[in-house]
């Protein structure tokens, strides 16, 4: 790579961090392994820069990648037991048009699921999504003990998984 296209290429993977870093996130909510996502797809946007053509647009490549990794991330977290949500969900939510029907129905699917759940379990997912808390400190605010947490939000997190691949699955969302 000459020159002058590697430093256009350094200065599209810099320009286009937040953006990748925001796609990983929305595939991967909540966990803390977007950092280790983000650095591995860096890693291999720069081994393949040269597959790179400069006449495309850089993030729907980037995203691409990106989406790979994350499933590279999921594989490896399938295996700890942590899976949280099925390979057509990922898919569905890496699609490039946020405002598509299908994210839509998945947003309204999560919501009535997420309205099953005790208000306690609720206040759970709030505290760990929304807020991005950590469980350790989720126990520090209110006095329960870590391992009761991460027991809860895994259960927690399986049932919302089936929720809402069941009602995406039925339609009914």
């Amino acid at each position: 790579m000459e020159p002058a296209a590697l430093q256009a290429f350094v200065k599209l993977m810099t320009e286009h961090q937040g953006a990748v870093r925001a796609f990983i996130t929305s595939l991967m909510p909540g966990s803390p392994h977007v950092d280790d996502v983000l650095q591995e797809t860096n890693v291999v946007l720069w081994q393949k820069r040269s597959q790179f053509d400069a006449t495309r647009e850089f993030l729907p490549w980037a995203f691409t990648i990106a989406r790979y990794e994350v499933m590279h991330q999921r594989d490896r977290t399938k295996r700890d037991g942590r899976l949280v949500f099925s390979d057509e969900l990922v898919n569905l939510l890496a699609e490039d048009d946020p405002a598509e029907e299908g994210k839509e129905g998945l947003l309204i699917a999560l919501d009535k699921c997420i309205a099953k759940l005790t208000e306690r379990q609720q206040r759970l997912i709030q505290e760990r999504y929304k807020t991005g808390h950590s469980l350790e400190r989720h126990a520090e605010l209110t006095g329960e003990p870590g391992g009761r947490l991460r027991v809860a939000l895994h259960r927690v997190r399986q049932f919302l998984k089936r929720c809402v691949e069941d009602n995406l699955r039925e339609g009914t969302a």
